[in-house]
């Protein structure tokens, strides 16, 4: 049984890689102190797109033998040509299916535990002999990201690559200074479902609207969860901006049943174009080294909303 992350530090996370890796459910024995040799994994199955991202930032794209359908989604991937080679796909949304996983023969499988049907599968999993990294987060800041981008590196046999693209990261991060002064209201609208959503609570995309400096306008307007955007909550709301994360590559366009609502046409928001469209590389977790750059574009659009 995979161990249960609450809040780790990293030193702690990295032992309960290792417990994982090995299956135990026991405390794991004294360290050795003479050096040991541990073959990396051949075949990974990356069951989510940011973990099979990581992976080919690490330089071990070629050993994916299984990944979601939406890693082949040029707005959602920097590694098109890596992703396009991996033999086999699994369903992006709801419970994966553990034989379809274990059919691709992987060495191990790495999970992000973003619903309960993931943590059903990871359980289902442990029953095999394939071992089972169940990530202790689901990638929702940028400081998660940099510890999960450390235990897959970790896991994979690429702590080196690993602490070089944490380093990087953190100091792309750090390079966009915070603003001082008031911050705007920013409401934001994803497509992942086909339909625009209205992003509230927590995620990665409104930690990095807070890095550059805007207040999330779902929390203006009493909203905890991300959820189908109702237009009449959207018009209440009344942002002074507006950000459309574009996950499907479907552009602007694909927020039309929202945008073009009589009550949101008339916010000055939408009346003074104060609107930016970003894809989802740029927004998500999963762009990995495209995020400084797209920290550094909304903090930009923020500036110029005077």
């Amino acid at each position: 049984m995979n161990p249960t992350f609450r809040r780790p530090g990293l030193l702690t996370a990295l032992c309960c890689v290792a417990a994982t890796l090995v299956g135990c459910t026991s405390p794991a024995p004294p360290a050795s102190t003479e050096a040991t040799t541990v073959a990396a994994p051949q075949r990974i199955a990356a069951i989510s797109p940011d973990v099979a991202e990581t992976v080919a930032a690490l330089g071990a794209g070629d050993r994916l033998v299984l990944i979601p359908e939406t890693a082949v989604n040029p707005a959602l991937t920097n590694h098109l040509s890596v992703m396009q080679a991996v033999p086999a796909t699994i369903a992006s949304h709801g419970p994966a299916d553990p034989e379809q996983i274990l059919a691709t023969e992987p060495d191990i499988a790495i999970i992000t535990p973003r619903h309960e049907g993931e943590s059903d599968t990871a359980a289902l999993l442990e029953a095999s002999a394939v071992p089972v990294l169940t990530l202790p987060n689901s990638w929702q800041s940028g400081a998660e990201m940099l510890a999960n981008i450390t235990l897959i590196g970790d896991a994979i046999g690429a702590p080196e690559q690993a602490a070089e693209l944490v380093r990087e990261l953190d100091e792309g991060l750090d390079s966009v200074e915070f603003p001082s002064g008031p911050a705007p209201s920013v409401l934001v609208l994803s497509n992942q479902a086909g339909r625009p959503m209205v992003n509230a609570g927590r995620g990665f995309t409104l930690d990095l609207l807070a890095r550059a400096g805007g207040r999330n306008a779902a929390d203006d307007a009493g909203l905890v969860r991300t959820a189908l955007a109702d237009p009449e909550q959207v018009a209440r709301a009344n942002p002074d901006a507006i950000l459309l994360v574009d996950i499907r590559g479907a552009g602007e366009g694909s927020f039309a049943s929202v945008l073009e609502n009589p009550a949101v046409a008339a916010l000055p928001a939408v009346q003074q174009g104060r609107i930016l469209v970003l894809d989802g590389k740029r927004s998500q977790a999963l762009g990995l080294r495209s995020i400084p750059e797209g920290l550094s574009q909304l903090r930009g659009w923020l500036t110029g909303l005077g």
